[in-house]
């Protein structure tokens, strides 16, 4: 009998720890859902019930605290009718860019708010004790959520913040220490970057502050109703900020105590390959190349000439190549190349035949190379692929070309000296004993981090007093202008004084010389 109220004690103590956590990631890319869906599964292995908004739902049957509200048929039909890789390849002005992600972001929320399941979620009388949110560019639609619910907010970034965000926290945003991500400045800055640096400081904060913000607060009272607070202010009750970044491939910048940096969040234990693969890779000790551009940009949507330009060049390899090709055919494939519509890539990286990884550039891409010690060439497109992809050129870790330019044997060439010289293999190695070397795995990091907030109900303890300062007081504007204005009253009355002390001092002397 006391065992049993021992027991009965025990689960009602462990039921009281158990929280209600809403989760919402909408944006539709699977290397990015890697990231989150770690986190909610091991929220809901450890007793939580877990509501996630998501495009790419685990569907796990094991986890029956897990409910997954699926929104992949709006934000497929979104991307479908946008097109958005091509026009955020083909974009060139920055401006142009930003704009275009806000109006798609607002375009894509939107209609996933519209979809029953989630219209039937918001107008529930369903309560939360913790909401993780998307940190999605300069988009601050999602926060809506947080007004509906009055719960603590934790947001979660796959890539490096823009500058609202870390105004949000208090973060400090030095524009000559630590630019801005959209800028992809790295090292050392010319003059001409410092200038860019400053104005868009400047011109950013305007835009959101005054523009972007006040939109998404119209469209979110639409959807969540007139009786929340201002976006801006549900936004700075952020109580932790989850940055998907790591030591080799982001420059140290300072963080407040509550914006945690996690990384290699979504690498898994080895699984034994396909046969077929296993078998394709164990036959080739000369070396494979392993050629993926991710999930976002396809393979199979290549510009034909790009495409012909690959396929010239990897015919010319002393390797075979395993690429990464979405349909069932590729036009004039050579025959040292196997094609498959997915493969597992964290298993096949980790192959020991593996000698070059040629990378789109995203992010976990990159960590998974790392990880399994596979130098990379890299042919960036979008967001943050160009900044990656410079950023591991410059380390050594590989090369990268631009695929709009580049002809079959600049690839060639590229890949072979990546995979025939020793130092871009060694730079990787080094990398990689950094990478590993951390107190704890990024899930376990991220999952202690999320219940130290459900524990203290929020986290307003570690928050920093530049956070509710406004952006003219956080950048002393007003008491720069107080000075400058002191400094002007002083110089003028010393020059009015000046020239009252001469003409005093000429006065006597103009009298005795009339008398």
């Amino acid at each position: 009998m006391r065992y049993d109220l021992y027991l009965c004690l025990f689960l009602c103590a462990y039921t009281a720890e158990c929280a209600r956590i809403l989760g919402v990631f909408p944006v539709l890319s699977i290397s990015h859902q890697i990231i989150f869906q770690p986190i909610w599964k091991e929220l809901s292995s450890r007793g939580h019930n877990v509501t996630v908004i998501t495009p790419n739902p685990l569907n796990d049957v094991f986890s029956p605290n897990l409910t997954e509200i699926d929104v992949s048929s709006s934000a497929k039909r979104c991307v479908d009718n946008t097109d958005i890789i091509k026009k955020l390849d083909t974009t060139q002005s920055l401006f142009a860019k930003i704009m275009f992600s806000y109006h798609f972001l607002d375009y894509l929320i939107t209609k996933e708010l519209e979809q029953e399941e989630v219209s039937r979620l918001i107008n529930s009388s369903e309560t939360f004790d913790l909401i993780l949110l998307q940190v999605i560019g300069i988009q601050p639609l999602v926060f809506g959520f947080g007004g509906k619910y009055r719960s603590p907010i934790i947001g979660i970034s796959t890539l490096q913040v823009f500058l609202h965000t870390h105004d949000t926290l208090g973060n400090p945003t030095h524009a000559l220490v630590t630019p801005d991500v959209m800028l992809g400045f790295e090292g050392d800055l010319t003059f001409a970057n410092k200038v860019e640096s400053l104005l868009f400081n400047i011109w950013y904060r305007m835009l959101y502050y005054w523009y972007a913000l006040p939109s998404a607060d119209k469209v979110a009272r639409k959807y969540f109703g007139e009786d929340i607070p201002y976006l801006g202010d549900i936004e700075r009750n952020t109580s932790l900020l989850l940055v998907n970044s790591n030591p080799i491939m982001h420059g140290v910048r300072p963080n407040v105590p509550n914006v945690i940096e996690i990384n290699q969040i979504h690498i898994k234990k080895k699984k034994p390959l396909p046969e077929d693969i296993r078998k394709y890779l164990d036959s080739s000790p000369q070396g494979i190349v392993y050629f993926s551009l991710g999930s976002n940009v396809k393979s199979a949507n290549l510009t034909e000439s790009t495409r012909n330009v690959i396929i010239q060049a990897m015919a010319e390899l002393p390797y075979k190549v395993i690429w990464k090709w979405e349909t069932d055919y590729l036009p004039g494939k050579p025959d040292n190349v196997m094609i498959r519509k997915w493969l597992p890539q964290q298993d096949v990286l980790g192959h020991p035949h593996i000698k070059v990884f040629v990378t789109q550039g995203g992010m976990q891409s990159i960590e998974e190379s790392i990880t399994n010690g596979v130098p990379m060439v890299g042919l960036p497109f979008i967001t943050d692929q160009p900044t990656n992809v410079r950023r591991f050129t410059e380390l050594e870790m590989g090369l990268g070309l631009d695929y709009r330019t580049m002809n079959k044997e600049q690839l060639r060439d590229a890949i072979i000296e990546v995979a025939e010289n020793k130092k871009y293999k060694d730079q990787v190695n080094k990398s990689k004993m950094i990478l590993a070397d951390q107190p704890m795995k990024g899930i376990e990091k991220a999952v202690w981090w999320i219940e130290y907030v459900l524990r203290h109900k929020g986290a307003k303890h570690l928050r920093s007093a530049a956070a509710d300062m406004s952006f003219y007081e956080y950048f002393m504007i007003d008491v720069i202008c107080f000075l400058f204005v002191c400094i002007s009253l002083s110089i003028y009355a010393t020059v009015k004084l000046c020239c009252l002390i001469v003409w005093l001092a000429r006065k006597p002397r103009s009298k005795v010389k009339s008398n």
